[in-house]
């Protein structure tokens, strides 16, 4: 079975082409999500299918036609290389959904995404797929109820991972650096094999891990270099890596809508002759640095894995002094508890979660570690 035979059984529901992309487009940027406090509208102009480039080399689109030359709903689906358990997979990722306000979309949509996962094997080109995830903001009730079902015979969601988006707005000038008996660098051309190596062999063990995805990172995420890399190390090794970088060639995040206090404080620094924090105005593109290919050595414990993060967000932001940028984005997992090394700084959070999205037979689904997961691809 094709997937588009799957798909066009549900009325109006198709697999889009690139021919689709101004209407997506259009129909992307009036459907922005709501968190408590903010509006943020994710703009991905000029091509919708860029994103999907950077997350894998396999993804469909599916789209529902309005009838009158619009879109009423949208949802995509990526596929990438991935590890289990230690073994070779592909896994799946659902994302992007966006609907119309309509009764009876999100039971359409559901029924959509339950049989292409319950039939996944069946199908030719998700046929290698064994496991599916997705994320959802976790006050979005109308996500988690298009995706997941409580009914027999559909997929249902598993929260495995719940995490903080942190948004780092300012580091406070007078909080003093602490002491660290990691050595912490920015990586160079010499050091490319070796977190090459120590990224794919931490993968390997994390629950839906990355595979072979450090070179094709570096070979097609738009801006990315080696160079931007920073890790720590001690007399054994890396014990961790992170790399900043901004998908804003394929995504750009405007927020609508701001918390009274944080517009107070960007109006009061504006007045200063060096800000030293920076506050988007409505309807401004955010410009945010994602802590892209954060991963820490199995053998670091807590407070260990705390204080080699710190150590390499205060080497990034001595590097960044007078940068021109609004926050840098990072994903804390509840089990990293990194929100602990940020004192200091000055943060806006959301919570999400990432989500397993278990066919009717495949039993519950757990990990016991954070997933391998990156926030800039969503």
């Amino acid at each position: 079975m094709r997937l588009a035979d799957l798909v066009a059984r549900v009325p109006a529901a198709r697999l889009a082409t690139q021919a689709d992309n101004a209407r997506i487009l259009d129909f992307f940027e009036t459907a922005p999500m709501r968190t408590t406090g903010f509006a943020v509208q994710y703009r991905r102009r000029p091509d919708f299918f860029r994103l999907l480039r950077y997350q894998g080399d396999r993804a469909f689109v599916i789209v529902g036609d309005d009838g009158q030359g619009g879109v009423q709903g949208v949802g995509t689906i990526s596929l990438r290389p991935g590890w289990i358990d230690g073994r070779p997979t592909t896994i799946g990722y659902l994302g992007d959904l966006r609907m119309k306000f309509d009764r009876t979309l999100p039971a359409r949509w559901r029924q959509l995404f339950g049989e292409i996962i319950a039939r996944a094997g069946e199908i030719e080109e998700l046929a290698d797929c064994t496991h599916w995830l997705t994320t959802v903001l976790d006050d979005n009730r109308l996500a988690r109820r298009a995706l997941g079902s409580s009914r027999a015979g559909l997929p249902s969601l598993v929260r495995l991972a719940p995490f903080t988006m942190r948004n780092l707005l300012m580091r406070l000038p007078r909080v003093g650096r602490r002491r660290s008996r990691w050595h912490v660098a920015t990586a160079g051309p010499g050091d490319r094999a070796l977190l090459g190596d120590f990224f794919e062999r931490e993968n390997q063990r994390l629950p839906f891990g990355f595979r072979g995805e450090f070179e094709r990172r570096l070979g097609c995420w738009d801006g990315l270099s080696i160079t931007d890399f920073v890790y720590a190390a001690d007399g054994h090794g890396v014990v961790a890596c992170v790399a900043p970088w901004s998908p804003a060639p394929a995504k750009q995040t405007v927020v609508s809508r701001l918390p009274p206090s944080l517009r107070g404080l960007g109006r009061v620094a504006a007045w200063l002759p060096s800000p030293p924090i920076r506050v988007p105005e409505p309807g401004e593109p955010l410009r945010t640095p994602y802590l892209t290919h954060l991963v820490f050595a199995e053998r670091l414990d807590s407070t260990a894995r705390a204080a080699a993060f710190r150590a390499m967000l205060d080497h990034l932001f001595d590097r960044w002094r007078n940068a021109d940028w609004h926050c840098v984005a990072l994903c804390d997992f509840q089990a990293w508890g990194l929100g602990a090394a940020l004192r200091g700084f000055v943060q806006q959070t959301v919570p999400i979660s990432v989500y397993a999205v278990a066919a009717p037979a495949s039993g519950r689904q757990r990990a016991t570690d954070p997933p391998a997961f990156e926030m800039a691809m969503v």
